[in-house]
């Protein structure tokens, strides 16, 4: 919520060409309740009257900023446990899962990667009911889809790109299969 709050306000002082730091730190407390306008007016980055340094003050005051913002490995696992046990008649669960799923993931591997491609397939796949991974894991080994290095070569740990594990998911629940 205050992310979109922030988001809201950004675009705000974009329309009406607000570029002060202090004219945004009034408008900005002037929108939230009294109790959290006397806790942010009180922050030494609002008297400082520095518009980024509030914002950096209040990424480390709401974590929920910078998870959202970096991506979380706790978040992926509560989503895969909100979504546990799809199967391949649920197409549209499975179609939503993968567009929130994805979106996270591709958070946590960026520049400082919380995780790597490895574990985000077992996390995608362990949702899956297990006649879905069975056949998932029959798809991908019968038609070669291999992750390879530079010289050909495939990690036996780490075979395949998440992308293309989470696509052949896609397709099977979608009926676009050689089957």
């Amino acid at each position: 919520m205050l992310r979109n709050f922030l988001r809201i306000i950004e675009q705000l002082f974009q329309a009406t060409e607000i570029t002060d730091d202090q004219k945004k730190l009034d408008r900005i407390t002037g929108y939230v309740d009294a109790d959290i306008h006397d806790q942010w007016t009180s922050f030494k980055e609002y008297e400082a009257g520095s518009w980024n340094w509030f914002l950096n003050r209040l990424k480390t005051e709401y974590l929920e900023l910078t998870t959202k913002e970096q991506g979380s490995i706790d978040h992926l696992r509560k989503l895969c446990r909100e979504n546990a046990r799809i199967n391949l008649l649920k197409e549209e669960q499975l179609i939503s899962f993968k567009r929130r799923f994805l979106y996270i993931a591709q958070k946590c591997l960026k520049l400082l990667a919380v995780t790597g491609n490895r574990e985000l397939i077992e996390l995608f796949v362990k949702i899956l009911d297990s006649t879905f991974q069975d056949v998932l894991n029959f798809r991908l080994s019968i038609q070669r889809t291999l992750k390879v290095d530079a010289q050909g070569r495939s990690h036996i740990e780490d075979p395949y790109n998440l992308d293309h594990v989470v696509q052949k998911a896609v397709d099977l629940v979608s009926g676009k299969t050689i089957a």
